[in-house]
């Protein structure tokens, strides 16, 4: 072939230039190993000495180990960090008081049907001037009076909306009057008093709608309760699978700083035989320092998420918990879900206890309307009463006595003492008669009483139906919340899985590069520099993975926060305490 004669000549000048330039980089190789290769006794005992003094560096220690040794610690799992937050957790004890206000409020309703017993004693003296004959009797201007008088009542409310009095009054009487022909006197009187609704009040009583609402009310609260320790199911978990995750973070870093110490221990073995820059060991060095300082920062990242974690787990400020270091014993496992979208749907609608308590709400707001509707009616009440009573006292009256001795009565007496008379006594024959109705009075009537306009009631009932109606909408927005909640909790489970699969590659391709460079830094073939960037690449790929394993747990934990399984998925029994 050919060859045209400038092309030619352009070509030896090319292999003319590489040929000068392969000699000049020679010549430079030579001018700046030499000096080492060849340096005395001088030299080469100045780099030791150097080497000698760099202190050595202590291999760093399991973060678990080292709390074990130095500070009172405690191995805790899942469940056993659930179970102490749910017999330890302020919040949970918060709620947990909401009933024993309830039961107290019902209490209170009930007080309604506790009888009131009234005791009444009392003096009473009057005086007033006569104004006629027929005040006091002729000759006396000052009539007066004197009255003891001791009563007792009984009233008790029944359920139907019906108040049942009974009342026991006494009196004793005494007066100046010369008409008066028992005195003194005792009276007694004893009555039965019945008010009945027939139409309003009618067994719809307020206190019956109170005791239906505050039973709604209590099982409102235990629905919170219920739904607060979900709450804090998932606050435990989470803060756990966080405390997990910073301690082995920690200890992701720490094997890579104990690669860096490898590395750089073996390079001050090449520097001393003469096969590395010294500047090398400065490099190594300094990389076991940064890795050093990451190490302190993910230290305080676990004290962060302990502290979390006992936040939920403590009784009160000074638990001895708040002393103890929180060991983890799990890791975060992957399993496979074993339900559908519109399975874990349908669970949660089923499930939810904020579409439970929507729902005891509005059986509230239809307690309320059905008083309404009976308060706003007219007001027939039924009367009747029995009443017992008796009289009795000192009986005075006239009759003829013989005073000349011929056995004929022949003169009239005045206020003669009448022990014979049935009435003589005292408050035993008083009440003797009272006791053996004697003498028996009777009470029926009807009351009735109608509103010509009851504005109060009428604002209540309409009030009550846009209270349903806000409920009604509501119960859609939370229906939508929920969907909302599962959906994203669902498929944020499996994009989880999908980075989980990439971080697992990811760091199974970094050890590979590792160990492949590793073996060419032994070849001499890569620098240390390549060697400490692959060994930091697969700590953060380590770190990388451990997050989205610990991401993938808490979307799991999301999940069954929304379908509200997570209570029965960690095997908890609710118990409210006594």
């Amino acid at each position: 072939m050919n060859i045209p004669k400038p092309l030619a000549a352009r070509r030896r000048r090319i292999k003319r230039s590489r040929g000068l330039l392969a000699g000049i980089t020679f010549s430079i190789f030579l001018v700046l190993t030499v000096p080492f290769l060849r340096a005395g006794p001088q030299e080469k005992t100045a780099i030791d000495q150097a080497l000698s003094e760099m202190p050595a560096i202590d291999r760093p220690e399991s973060w678990a180990d080292r709390m074990r040794r130095e500070t009172p610690a405690r191995e805790l799992s899942v469940k056993d960090a659930i179970r102490l937050a749910l017999v330890n957790n302020l919040e949970i004890a918060i709620e947990d008081y909401n009933e024993d206000l309830n039961r107290q409020n019902i209490f209170r309703s009930k007080g309604f049907y506790d009888p009131r017993l009234r005791f009444q004693v009392g003096w009473t003296a009057t005086e007033n001037p006569s104004r006629s004959i027929l005040d006091a009797g002729q000759g006396i201007p000052v009539n007066t009076t004197d009255q003891i008088y001791f009563d007792t009542s009984l009233v008790q409310n029944l359920p139907n909306g019906s108040s049942l009095t009974l009342n026991f009054n006494n009196n004793r009487f005494s007066t100046n009057s010369t008409f008066s022909f028992m005195n003194p006197s005792f009276g007694s009187n004893f009555s039965i008093m019945l008010r009945q609704p027939l139409w309003r009040g009618f067994r719809k009583t307020q206190t019956r709608r109170e005791l239906k609402l505050y039973n709604l009310e209590t099982e409102i609260s235990d629905s919170q309760f219920q739904q607060k320790v979900s709450e804090i199911v998932q606050q435990v978990q989470k803060q756990y699978w966080e405390l997990v995750f910073a301690i082995e973070s920690y200890e992701a870093i720490r094997k890579s700083m104990e690669l860096a110490i490898i590395q750089h221990e073996n390079n001050r073995k090449r520097v001393q035989i003469g096969v590395m820059a010294s500047i090398e060991i400065t490099a190594s060095r300094a990389e076991v320092a940064t890795r050093e300082q990451e190490m302190i920062q993910s230290e305080v990242r676990i004290i962060t998420a302990q502290n979390g974690l006992k936040r939920h787990l403590a009784p009160d400020p000074t638990a001895p918990i708040w002393n103890l270091t929180l060991i983890p014993t799990q890791l975060p496992q992957v399993q496979d879900l074993a339900i559908t979208l519109d399975e874990a749907i349908a669970r949660a609608m089923e499930r939810r206890p904020e579409l439970e308590q929507n729902r005891l709400l509005r059986e509230q707001v239809e307690v309320d309307r059905e008083y309404y509707k009976q308060d706003g009616r007219p007001t027939v009440d039924l009367v009747a009463s029995l009443t017992n009573t008796g009289r009795a006292g000192e009986i005075f009256g006239s009759e003829f006595v013989d005073t000349d001795g011929d056995g004929v009565p022949d003169t009239r007496l005045q206020n003669v003492p009448q022990p014979s008379n049935p009435f003589f006594g005292g408050f035993g024959n008083s009440w003797g008669q009272v006791f053996g109705f004697d003498y028996i009075n009777y009470t029926l009537g009807v009351s009735v009483e109608i509103p010509l306009r009851n504005r109060a009631n009428e604002a209540e009932r309409a009030s009550l139906l846009i209270r349903d109606r806000q409920l009604a909408s509501r119960l859609k927005n939370q229906q939508q919340m929920i969907i909302v909640e599962v959906r994203n909790a669902y498929e944020s489970i499996a994009t989880q899985r999908k980075r989980l699969e990439a971080a697992r590659v990811a760091r199974q391709l970094s050890e590979a590069q590792l160990e492949g460079e590793n073996k060419r830094f032994q070849a001499g073939l890569s620098t240390n520099f390549e060697v400490l960037r692959y060994q930091r690449d697969l700590s953060q790929s380590q770190v990388q993975e451990l997050r989205a394993r610990v991401d993938y747990q808490q979307a799991v934990t999301d999940l069954e926060k929304a379908m509200y399984t997570i209570v029965d998925s960690s095997d908890i029994v609710l118990a409210r305490r006594d």
